[in-house]
């Protein structure tokens, strides 16, 4: 498999962790130092971003479904929609990994339709470190 293949495959996995809640997928194939940046947000640290955002995901997404991935070397992006409570919102990860552990997301879209859903204190929970 080559490194662009191997991208794409854990930018699709990692939405379908996410669909199956699958915590263990995440905890084995983010890396310890993983970041995440989102309209949240950025967030520093697997663990840290995973004991955020899990609970807040679990209100806000009923269904995700993937719709393309594009990848090139280390990195892919992954576009899919997330059925929330109040809507579907259409996402594109921008995926990054090294040494096989996915290191870096970088989320973009609207944010509305999640706010609806989460309460001003779990949004608040979801700003990140900045």
């Amino acid at each position: 498999m080559t490194t662009r293949e191997h991208s794409a495959e854990l930018a699709v996995q990692w939405i379908e962790a996410w669909i199956r809640f699958d915590m263990d997928w995440l905890r084995s194939h983010l890396a310890p130092d993983f970041v995440h940046v989102s309209p949240f947000g950025r967030f520093e640290g697997r663990d840290t971003y995973l004991a955020a955002v899990e609970p807040m995901a679990r209100k806000s997404v009923m269904e995700l479904e993937v719709l393309d991935v594009v990848a090139s070397g280390s990195q892919a992006v992954v576009r899919f929609e997330n059925r929330t409570p109040n809507g579907v919102v259409e996402t594109c990860d921008w995926v990054r990994v090294e040494s096989d552990l996915i290191q870096e997301i970088r989320s973009f879209y609207d944010t509305a339709l999640v706010r609806e859903t989460l309460s001003a204190a779990e949004q608040r929970s979801l700003e990140g470190s900045g």
